[in-house]
């Protein structure tokens, strides 16, 4: 870490604090020699419950390129990334170095707020996520073109997620198979529009009323009612957090739409993995994923054949 920093910033690190930052990222707050704060993020390549490879360099690079556009089209609200290396040659893993924003995390402060000012908070993030929404990644990028339909890509995410609980017992091949192919027929009405994908409190840096948006990782190019779907699935969705994603968005939205369940079917399926294989709690809140999950998918398979 010392030499990977020195190389681009010519300074040394005076001290260094571990911070939490993404599921699957080893996250620094770095003080350098000369008083500037940074912040370095880095992660081992790994394999998904479903058997997908995850390249952490390309998840950076995805990340970065998000932070840039979203930056540039709606201002200062996300951190500069000053530099992606995948190269290995200076660090024994991927990493990246970002902008420290100073604040507070808004998931540490929220409770503390009274009621009005919960409600403008959670209004105000639905706005941010509705003009995230508005980007849209142009059709000829590689993001785009590299990839299949919206929709086949969707069922295929969702396939990978039911194919990581089946040795759970909470889902047969015949309902994954049954769900898959239903998904692959729905059509979004857009399918290009900037995702963050993880718009949770946790993920947020509240500064003078001000928030500030963090951890892209998970960043997609897509139908902004998965957006919805993930916020939804988090309990983070709210009357005042809609009303100001409808006053902010280009677009008509439907939540509730056949296609909105789909996706929280599919992070429903996310968390179940994370709960019952990768942390193996027996939780409340696995309990509670649990039931949401036989839930939308008993519905899902009843509305398609009746």
């Amino acid at each position: 870490m010392d030499a990977a920093v020195h190389r681009y910033f010519k300074r040394k690190i005076k001290e260094r604090i571990r911070l939490t930052g993404g599921y699957s990222f080893f996250t620094w707050l770095l003080a350098l020699d000369d008083g500037h704060k940074i912040v370095f993020r880095t992660q081992e390549d790994f394999t998904t419950g479903g058997g997908r490879k995850i390249i952490i360099a390309d998840i950076l690079e995805r990340e970065k390129y998000f932070y840039e556009s979203v930056n540039k089209k709606i201002g200062h609200i996300c951190p500069e990334v000053f530099i992606v290396d995948g190269t290995r040659e200076h660090f024994a893993m991927s990493y990246c170095v970002m902008e420290y924003i100073e604040g507070t995390p808004l998931a540490s402060c929220f409770n503390d707020f009274d009621t009005q000012a919960k409600n403008d908070v959670m209004y105000k993030i639905g706005e941010i996520s509705a003009k995230i929404n508005n980007i849209e990644i142009d059709s000829n990028h590689p993001y785009i073109t590299n990839r299949t339909s919206w929709e086949d890509y969707m069922a295929n995410r969702l396939k990978e997620r039911f194919m990581a609980l089946l040795k759970n017992n909470v889902i047969i091949q015949d309902e994954i198979d049954e769900i898959v192919n239903n998904m692959r027929q729905k059509k979004a009405i857009k399918t290009h529009s900037f995702l963050h994908l993880d718009m949770r409190r946790i993920n947020m840096i509240f500064n003078n009323g001000n928030i500030f948006i963090l951890d892209a990782e998970n960043c997609e190019f897509g139908d902004p009612l998965f957006e919805l779907a993930t916020i939804d699935v988090a309990n983070e969705i709210s009357a005042p957090l809609i009303d100001g994603y409808k006053n902010a968005y280009n677009e008509t939205i439907d939540l509730d739409g056949e296609l909105y369940q789909y996706y929280k079917m599919e992070r429903f399926s996310l968390v179940l993995d994370v709960f019952m294989n990768a942390v193996k709690s027996d939780t409340e809140s696995t309990k509670y994923y649990l039931e949401k999950f036989h839930e939308t998918k008993n519905k899902l398979l009843a509305e398609r054949r009746s």
